[in-house]
C-alpha cells in the first residue's frame, strides 16, 4: 500500500512540475510576429530558462542593412526578458536603456558576419519568443 502511495505522489509530482514549467510559445510566436512590424522576417527564437541562465543563438547578419529584434515575455515571467546582440565580447545593443526594458530593438550592420544573440532573466526567470527581421537593405551609393 505504501508502495502504491509513493508511487501516486511521485507520478502527481512530477506531471504538476511539468506544467508549472510549460509555456505557449506557438501563442508567443503569434504575437511576435504582430509585432514585427513591416520587415521580412528571417527567424525566430525560442526562449525558455524556467531556471534562470541564459541562451544564446548565432545569427549571420549581412552588411548595409538595418534589423529589428523584437521578443514577447510570457505572461508568467518573473521578470522581463533582456536581449543583447554581441560582437565577439562586444555588447553592440540591448533592449535594457537607463533602467528601462523595451520590446525591441534595431541594428544596422555594417560588417557581414556571425554576432551572438542572448538572452536571460536578470530578475527570475520565465519564457519568451523573438523574431529578427530585416526592415531595410541600403544601396552602395545610399548613406546610413
Amino acid at each position: 500500500m505504501r508502495k502504491i502511495l509513493f508511487s501516486f505522489l511521485f507520478i502527481f509530482a512530477l506531471g504538476s512540475s511539468a506544467l508549472y514549467g510549460q509555456c505557449d510559445q506557438d501563442a508567443l510566436l503569434k504575437q511576435a510576429l504582430s509585432q514585427m512590424g513591416d520587415g521580412q522576417y528571417i527567424k525566430d527564437f525560442a526562449v525558455d530558462l524556467q531556471g534562470g541562465g541564459e541562451k544564446k543563438f548565432s545569427v549571420m547578419l549581412n552588411s548595409r542593412s538595418l534589423y529589428k529584434f523584437n521578443v514577447v515575455n510570457g505572461s508568467g515571467n518573473s521578470g522581463e526578458i533582456l536581449m543583447q546582440l554581441y560582437d565577439g565580447d562586444k555588447l553592440l545593443v540591448t533592449n535594457k536603456v537607463d533602467g528601462k526594458v523595451y520590446p525591441a530593438f534595431g541594428f544596422i550592420c555594417r560588417s557581414a558576419k556571425v554576432y551572438s544573440l542572448v538572452f536571460s532573466f536578470p530578475e527570475g526567470s520565465g519564457c519568451a519568443r523573438a523574431i529578427l527581421s530585416l526592415q531595410k537593405q541600403y544601396s552602395a551609393g545610399e548613406s546610413f
